[in-house]
Order: C-alpha cells, then structure tokens, then sequence
C-alpha cells in the first residue's frame, strides 16, 4: 500500500518545463559516434559529460568511495549464463514505473549528481521488501517529484510526474507493452534513416505536405514500386517495407515532457529503434520507441545478423568444442583440404561458409610454403582463410592475481578480430568482433583521431540495456539506443551492432562491435549484474550480489 501522506498522483501534472525535455536527452550515458568515409556511422567514440554524468566520475566508474570488498560469487551453472538469484522472476509485490526515459535512481532519497543507474521508458523495478509502505522513504522535494522509494536491490527513486506506483495507470501499461525487451538480441527494431521526419503527434496530411519537401512526389514513387517486386525497385526503396501497416493507430499518452522525443527529424545515415508499424490514413507509420512518429516509407529496416558464438566444451552446453577454434571472417568460403596417399594436401571438394567456426586440433603442416591448420574431424583449412582463437598464454598479471577464487575477464585480440571469455583461467565462450577500423593506437597519436581501439586491462564500468550514440564530428548522425553497452574506459565500451555484419573485420570507431546475440549472452554474463528491472547500472553501485566487475584484456 502507498502511504497516503505523500501518494503520488495516479496522471501526471503537466506543467513542468517543456525545456527539460531536451536536458533529459543529453543525460545518462550518451556515447558519441564516428562516421567513416562514406559517412556511415560507426560507433562510439567520445562521452557527452553533463552535469548529471560529469566526464571525470564516467572514467573513473563514480565519485571516490569506499566500496565494500566484494564477495567471491558461487560457480555459474552455466558459462555465460546469469548466476541465480540477482535476475530471480519478479515479486508480485509493489513496483515503482517510469514514465520518462530517464528515472535516475539515487545513493540517496534526494537529488543529487551521483546516480546509480536509471530506469527508462515502462520499466518497473520492486520496491524494498515488496512494500511501498515499508520502501517509503519520505516526502519529495522539487518540481515533479512527490514522494522517495527504496528500491531492490539499493538506491532510491522518486515517484510523481516521472513515476508512478500505480500498474494500471493508463500510461504505464502503454509503456509496459512497448518497452525494451532485455531478453531479446534486438531489443527495438531498428531501421536506417533516410532523412525522415518526426512528428510528435499524428500528422494531418497539410502537416506532412508542410514538414516534407516534394512529398508528392515522393507518394508517387512509393505508389509505382509497390507495383514491381523489391528486387527491381528504385535503389532507393531497396530494403524498405512499402507495405501497409496492419495495426490499429496507437493511443496517444500524456506522458510528462521526459517521456517523449524532442527530435524533430533522424539525419539521413542514422538509425532508429521503433515499436510499432501501423497505418495512419494512407500511410504507414512506426511508433519510435520514445513516442515519435515516422513515415515507413522513409526508412529502411535492418536485417538482422544470425551469428553467435561458441560455448567452449567441457561444461553443459559446449558440445565439446574447445580452442584453438578457427573462424572463416572472408567473405568467400574455406576450401577443406585432405591428405592424399602419397602425403600431399589437395581440395576436398568441400568448403566451411563465411562465419562458420572450425575446430581445430593445434597441429599445422606446410606445403609449397602455405600453411595448413588440421581440424578436429581430419581435414585441413589454408591458414590464411581463417582467423584462430586459441588459449592465451599472455595473461597479464593484474588478471593472473585477479583470478584466485572466481572471476570473469574477456581476452580480446583487435588484430584477429576475436573475443575469448574466461572465468578464472578456463576459457568458456569464443566468438568473433569488430574492433575499430583504424586497428591498434599509434605511438603519440590519439586513439580518437584514428578510430583505433585502445589497448590494455580495463574493467566493465557502467552497463546500459541500451544507449544513444552520437556521432563525435557531426551530432546530428546517430545510433540509436544500441543494444546491451558495457562502458570500460571513458568514451570505450563493448556493445552490440545492428547495422552491420562484418564480424572479424575492423569496423567500429573504436569500441568492440559485437554480433547482437552475443551482446545479449556477454552482457548476461559479466560483472556487475543489471538489477531486475534497472536499464542502466554503474559499477559504483554495491548490493548483495555485487561483485568485483569484469575485466577486459584488449590487446593485439
């Protein structure tokens, strides 16, 4: 029960700062972008400090504190896979829902620059104990903010205009239905921009004669593609979803000024995430995922990667691989070789796809001075059609220290382009990634100036189920909200990619591009865990299943 001295109301107030809106989208953790020639947008590579996340408290995980000594966690039930208990299903007691997109949930209950995480748009997150009455830690105080929670497992919210206790408040089921789906590789759809319009309500078509240039024109062209097959439509068309939407209109939400776009059109290149497709009049429309509207016809869906890793054997779940493991990153396939009779290598007449992984034995011969690499079923595989993960013996000593009881650490090689996960010294999952295009740092250069990825042992800092990107050179290119981001070193972090599928290949603007199924599975799986029902953490943040956060060996 809500304690009725301080209840917030059921529907927000709307007399806050329509200002603020903007100053909302700024906040948390926005990582900047880099284009490259072509002007695609490639990833993060600069932090945008605020007064909210100050640039000096994201470098160094958080304001200095002293942190309890974390506890040794138990052995994972299995590799890559959460430890029970942090993540258990959700209480059916009270929960606290936010109505914005960033509801930031604070050391203590009152404002304040430090902030332990965020939830976003339909989150709900238990209040301490399953109780509102109990998790009530007194009267708010500040515009829109009517009464301070504690919540699971730590810190504390304030409901109001922002939030709200009640789970059947019109807004919040909206939100619920549509908010990010953290189980899923793609928690949003998402789609490339090709310079679309957004509209903050349902547009009247004088409205989107007036907001869209030669719109006629372009109605016209949409009205003769839908009449050949995609393959011979207009390279502008190619990929676009000319379709019309099969769902009803959505309900509009009187949602406070945070809870909504402040965009007023995605630059073509960028990106989008979207909820809903459906049909307004005589146009199809999606519903972006902070309550934008934009013309389908001006975007273009993204397909998605079908890559993953590998398990590693020896454990429930890896089919017994174990390293070295090859992966074909060429765009042609790897012709499988066979030992004649008299000794000689020749082509087998079969071949391993693009992506495919290859177990191997260790063991390499050479002929007419090319090297071989034999697999686990007897074959051999051109050295130089495949990139190896294999066991490191290059562990750093702040790791081989760091690894007495249990803990995870992520060996990455920015050369090869591959990711080993170990816990301890055991290796435990393998896969391929994409580091930045401009390869290693170069001496006296900075990293940022040569789209490189940084070198060295660093750890998981802050973790975000998703995050807008911004591009560095030209704010006004994008990404948005990329999936399941591990900040490890100011503007550097790990985070899943969308828009492309080059795995293995230098890619990013510095950070590690990782296919969006093994975003999801890494992110599970490092420290710190996400709380149930958080967005957002940082790694300043302790509670009872908190331990020392993951570290990240990025190396050549």
């Amino acid at each position: 029960m809500m304690p009725a001295r301080a209840q917030p109301a059921n529907r927000p107030a709307r007399t806050r700062d329509a200002g603020r809106a903007a100053l909302l989208l700024s906040l948390g953790m926005l990582l900047a972008c880099e284009a490259d020639a072509d002007g695609e947008i490639e990833d993060d590579v600069e932090a945008v400090p605020t007064a909210e996340t100050p640039a000096e408290e994201i470098a160094a995980g958080g304001a200095a504190t002293a942190l309890p000594s974390p506890p040794v966690p138990p052995p994972p039930p299995h590799p890559l896979e959460p430890w029970p208990g942090l993540r258990a299903p959700a209480s059916a007691g009270d929960r606290v829902y936010s109505k914005v997109r960033f509801l930031w949930i604070r050391p203590q209950p009152r404002p304040s620059r430090v902030w332990l995480g965020y939830l976003s748009l339909g989150d709900g997150v238990p209040v301490k104990g399953g109780d509102a009455e109990t998790a009530y830690a007194g009267p708010g105080h500040g515009r829109g903010c009517q009464a301070w929670y504690a919540i699971e497992p730590t810190g504390y919210v304030c409901a109001g205009d922002d939030a709200t206790l009640d789970p059947e408040d019109p807004d919040v089921v909206a939100l619920r239905s549509h908010a990010a789906d953290r189980s899923d590789p793609w928690p949003y759809a998402y789609g490339e921009s090709l310079e679309v319009p957004v509209y903050h309500q349902l547009p009247a078509p004088r409205k989107q004669a007036f907001r869209e240039p030669a719109l006629a024109r372009h109605l016209d062209a949409v009205a003769d593609a839908r009449q050949v097959p995609a393959a011979d439509r207009p390279e502008r068309f190619a990929g676009v979803d000319l379709s019309p939407g099969r769902e009803p209109v959505p309900e509009l939400l009187l949602l406070p000024p945070g809870g909504r776009t402040v965009q007023t059109r995605v630059a073509n290149g960028s990106t989008l995430a979207f909820v809903r497709r459906f049909q307004h009049e005589d146009r199809a429309f999606l519903m972006t995922w902070d309550r934008g509207f934009v013309p389908a016809d001006k975007v273009r869906p993204y397909p998605r990667s079908s890559f993953s890793g590998v398990a590693l054997g020896g454990v429930r779940g890896g089919n017994g691989v174990a390293l070295p493991l090859g992966w074909v990153r060429r765009d042609e396939p790897a012709r499988a070789y066979r030992r004649d009779p008299d000794g000689r290598l020749t082509a087998s007449g079969r071949s391993w796809p693009r992506l495919a992984h290859i177990p191997l034995t260790g063991s390499e011969v050479s002929q007419d001075e090319r090297r071989y690499l034999e697999t686990s079923d007897g074959a051999w595989v051109p050295a130089t059609a495949v990139v190896v993960a294999a066991r490191t013996d290059d562990v750093p000593l702040q790791i081989r220290r760091a690894t007495e009881g249990h803990r995870t650490w992520l060996d990455i090689s920015i050369e090869d382009g591959t990711l080993v996960a170990y816990e301890n010294l055991t290796p435990v999952y393998a896969t391929l990634i994409s580091p930045g295009r401009g390869g290693l740092p170069q001496p006296g250069i900075p990293t940022l100036d040569t789209a490189s990825t940084p070198t060295g042992v660093f750890s998981v800092l802050a973790k975000l189920v998703t995050a807008t990107m911004v591009s560095g050179s030209n704010s006004s290119l994008v990404h948005a909200e990329v999936q399941f981001t591990q900040n490890i070193s100011g503007p550097y972090a790990l985070h899943g990619a969308y828009w492309h599928d080059r795995w293995g290949h230098k890619k990013s603007g510095g950070c590690v591009n990782l296919a969006p199924r093994d975003a999801l599975r890494v992110f599970e799986w490092t420290y710190p865990r996400l709380p149930e029902g958080w967005h957002a953490m940082r790694s300043i943040t302790p509670h009872a299943d908190w331990a020392s956060p993951t570290l990240v060996y990025l190396h050549r």
